[in-house]
């Protein structure tokens, strides 16, 4: 499935069957130069003709394992946000830190912030529907463990898994937002405050 089928670039990829076999490395150097590239400037500077400048990759290379930016997307973007399973049983304040964790990496370290200015502003609408898809998939998940949460008798039975969600992602942007990253002890401070508000006593 394609994301950016408006801007696809020319595919002078060989159809040989024979050569040299792949390298894992060049592999790796053509998705973490990609990475590098959403990550610091966003989605409009990842291509073709910019991953081979940062990468050393020639785009021929690039194009025998990528037939289009859109693929090389695709790829980048399935790695990004990481399925981790969450575990049950645990604690309902480890569970908001672990979901705090994981919103941070996913922001901070995975996407970081020029994919996250990007889909703040919505600059590249097909780029911000790939990302908000894979995360609702992963969301989803954590908001059946709320709910099992709830029926178990650990939250509270008002509250809405998905507007407790909101609530943590909107923290950690508040915390970038006004202070250009989050402060030391921040997490702490924001599951001091949620946890008991969320808790049934």
């Amino acid at each position: 499935m394609l994301i950016y089928s408006r801007q696809t670039d020319p595919m002078p990829h060989s159809t040989s069957g024979r050569g040299r076999p792949r390298l894992e490395s060049t592999d790796q150097r053509i998705v973490q130069a990609a990475r590098e590239l959403l990550r610091l400037k966003g989605p409009a500077a990842v291509n073709i003709d910019s991953v081979a400048a940062r990468s050393g990759v020639a785009r021929t290379t690039i194009y025998r394992r990528y037939r289009s930016r859109d693929e090389l997307m695709n790829a980048i973007l399935e790695d990004l946000i990481d399925p981790a399973p969450l575990a049950p049983d645990l604690p309902v304040d480890v569970k908001l830190r672990w979901v705090l964790e994981r919103i941070s990496d996913i922001l901070e370290n995975r996407l970081g912030p020029g994919a996250t200015a990007a889909i703040i502003a919505d600059s590249d609408p097909e780029f911000t529907a790939a990302v908000r898809s894979r995360l609702a998939a992963r969301l989803s998940s954590l908001a059946d463990l709320m709910n099992s949460d709830i029926k178990a008798g650990r939250l509270q039975s008002t509250i809405d898994p998905d507007t407790i969600l909101g609530i943590l992602v909107g923290t950690y942007l508040a915390e970038v937002l006004r202070f250009g990253s989050p402060r030391e002890g921040w997490m702490d401070r924001a599951i001091a405050h949620l946890a008991p508000a969320v808790t049934k006593n």
